[in-house]
């Protein structure tokens, strides 16, 4: 769209859903002229769907977590046709012993589950998630919801509910956590396998691994019917409902400042051509910090690493759905194929604090998205994207390896199912990734690394050091549907513009429990 007024109250560059959208839509609904300058013409990359086969859906991120977000409610999304549903079967694992679980909404047939490795471990871990669902809330707010978690105080809230000393939690990796929990190594490497791929921290750091670890018990995922709008279309409807006005195709090429020191606008690029808008009050960038300082033209942080935890996946068309032999895998919305033994995995765990290439292969994640959307227009053809374990970047040259993956992927599926004829594989790697978004750094879209210094203490602020620049994406809290950092960085904005909360502005974390 053109763009009628060269001035807005708050300029936010990038339109992701995870930070720059959910910011935007906040700051607009609560009376502030908004900008929003996305660089894709359908919006951003990171939160669309599409087709490979006449009817197959994928997802770009199909682990919807915003059944926990306050944005839910706050902004009112149901009544712009968001829908959310929860599975009943929330995942299933295999690992390389042949051994399965399946993990069910409903916690006592979880428990039926477990307690076929041992009964002991069955009730420690229904112990565990009673706990943390009962105090969800409270840690929620205090850890991921809040500008400036303490770290302190997220300890004491984790370990009281588990059980657990807070002492002795803040020493405790992942490894030695699971250890001491739990008996049977298939339970173990069960548990660790939803941790290991949707990082929140280094589950080999001491503290640091137990609570990422426990953190991950906090989420619930969801899904969403086909046929009803996306999480970002949802959270877009509701900016521009409010007057937000959204560019989309448009690239930003500076951030300006003026000499006062204050960011004051921004240089983009258009069809059009080349102009300058102007923020009276702040601009928010979701490009991370790496592309934020070129934009600046200086660095906002030396020695921010944003070159591990690449995203690397493959989407297949299949004939049909995967023949398990488990009810349970072929109701499962995502299967992980994992490690051969607890060491094994213990091994791997510390091997990804390397960012070694092997890694790639150990670990993986199987997104059915049959059982989300159902079957191709022919009521058989099916959707699976496969989703390597989260390892390094390496370098650029990712064009050579291709098949070697490709080839991987095709034998890891025969072996689950023989029959299943392969119709195509189409891979994303990680420079892919960060071809199509400058703001994913080396194919890492959550804008940084999850090494010790980059997770809680040291995180980027919302608040750079530059006068009215904030920042929506940092490596911590994670990103993606929860919309924990759009959240953050448009109250820390209100805060500092003295920006009054309207009533609405007022749900917590985990409103539905």
């Amino acid at each position: 769209m053109d763009l009628a007024q060269d001035y807005f109250d708050v300029i936010v560059v990038g339109g992701g859903i995870s930070g720059g959208l959910s910011a935007a839509a906040y700051l607009q609904k609560a009376g502030c002229s908004v900008l929003v300058i996305e660089r894709d013409e359908k919006g951003a990359p990171f939160s669309s769907f599409y087709e490979k086969s006449p009817g197959v859906r994928f997802d770009v991120t199909p682990v919807n977590f915003s059944i926990v977000s306050p944005a839910i409610a706050d902004l009112d999304l149901g009544s712009y046709g968001y829908e959310i549903k929860r599975p009943v079967v929330l995942f299933s694992t295999l690992d390389g012993a042949g051994r399965s679980l399946t993990l069910y909404a409903d916690a006592e047939r979880t428990r039926t589950e477990f307690s076929r490795y041992s009964e002991k471990d069955a009730l420690t871990f229904q112990r565990l998630l009673k706990g943390l669902n009962a105090a969800a809330t409270e840690i929620m707010a205090a850890t991921f919801f809040t500008d400036s978690p303490d770290k302190a105080e997220c300890l004491a809230l984790t370990a009281k509910a588990v059980g657990l000393d807070a002492n002795e939690l803040k020493d405790m990796t992942a490894i030695s956590l699971v250890e001491r929990l739990f008996e049977s190594d298939a339970v173990r490497i069960a548990l660790t396998a939803l941790p290991a791929i949707n990082v929140f921290g280094d589950l080999a750091a001491p503290g640091q691994g137990a609570l990422s670890w426990l953190w991950t018990f906090l989420m619930r995922t969801c899904s969403i019917p086909a046929n009803t709008p996306t999480l970002s279309q949802a959270v877009e409807h509701v900016f521009v409902k409010h007057g937000g006005t959204m560019l989309k195709g448009a690239t930003v090429t500076r951030l300006l400042v003026d000499d006062k020191g204050v960011c004051s606008g921004a240089e983009i690029e258009t069809a059009q051509g080349r102009r300058t808008v102007h923020s009276r009050r702040a601009v928010i960038s979701d490009l991370g910090a790496d592309l934020t300082g070129t934009l600046l033209q200086q660095p906002l942080r030396s020695g921010w690493r944003t070159d591990s935890r690449a995203v690397f996946t493959a989407d297949v068309v299949l004939n049909r759905p995967l023949a398990w032999k488990s009810e349970g895998f072929q109701k499962s919305p995502r299967v992980y194929l994992l490690w051969d033994s607890w060491d094994d995995c213990k091994d791997w765990l510390q091997v990804a604090r390397k960012g070694h290439e092997s890694l790639f292969l150990k670990h993986i994640e199987l997104t059915q998205f049959w059982v989300i959307y159902g079957c191709g227009e022919d009521g058989t053809t099916a959707g699976l994207r496969v989703r390597f374990a989260t390892g390094p970047f390496i370098d650029e040259n990712w064009d050579s390896r291709k098949e070697k993956y490709v080839s991987a992927i095709r034998d890891r599926i025969r072996e689950i199912d023989a029959g299943v004829e392969i119709k195509s594989i189409d891979l994303t790697t990680p420079h892919d990734y960060w071809s199509w978004n400058p703001a994913a750094r080396h194919g890492n879209p959550v804008g940084g690394d999850f090494i010790e210094g980059q997770w809680m203490d040291e995180r980027l602020p919302y608040r750079t050091a530059i006068r009215g620049l904030y920042l929506a994406n940092s490596v911590w809290p994670s990103s993606l549907s929860w919309m924990a950092p759009g959240y953050n960085v448009a109250g820390v904005v209100a805060n500092d513009l003295d920006i009054p909360r309207p009533p609405w502005w007022s749900h917590t974390p985990f409103p539905q429990f």
